[in-house]
């Protein structure tokens, strides 16, 4: 499985009871990273989504033709076939092995042998973090790295780790 965390400075996950997930910006840069497949997440992230993927399928709506537009109404190549996102309690014992994973302070122990990819999004702040990311980045190799501007944080890089060995 794929996992996605977002963190601050100091690998915090969560503050004060509140997701550091939370910017428009990089849940429409998740989106458009796992089209096509299945993301995973707790009940009650799909909340960060939401916009993003309205905002999706404005854009979408917006650049069609109308005989495109009728044809989406009749089912062709609905935008909402797309949002293969799934809730649930349990979800990184459910997650297949090409699947992403959102994360955002679920305990991973038992489950990093399952990992295959981490994309971790980091902000540019410290936050008084309560829940930390511990898996042992010096493990993975890192494949690719991004930055860009999010909507509330200036900056904001993208990484992506792959198993070594």
């Amino acid at each position: 499985m794929r996992i996605i965390v977002c963190v601050d400075k100091r690998m915090g996950m969560s503050f004060n009871h509140r997701r550091v997930s939370r910017d428009r910006v990089v849940s429409g840069d998740i989106l458009e990273m796992v089209k096509g497949n299945v993301l995973w997440m707790a009940p009650g992230a799909e909340k960060l989504f939401e916009e993003a993927f309205k905002a999706k399928e404005k854009e979408t709506d917006d650049g069609k033709k109308e005989q495109e537009c009728e044809e989406k109404k009749q089912g062709a190549g609905e935008l909402e076939t797309e949002r293969m996102w799934k809730e649930d309690p349990i979800f990184l014992e459910k997650a297949g092995a090409e699947d992403f994973c959102l994360v955002e302070g679920e305990n991973l122990a038992g489950y990093e042998g399952k990992i295959t990819e981490i994309v971790l999004y980091r902000w540019n702040r410290d936050y008084p973090a309560d829940l930390f990311f511990e898996v042992d980045l010096s493990k993975w190799e890192l494949e690719e790295r991004k930055e860009f501007s999010g909507y509330s944080h200036e900056k904001i890089t993208r990484e992506i780790y792959s198993r070594q060995g």
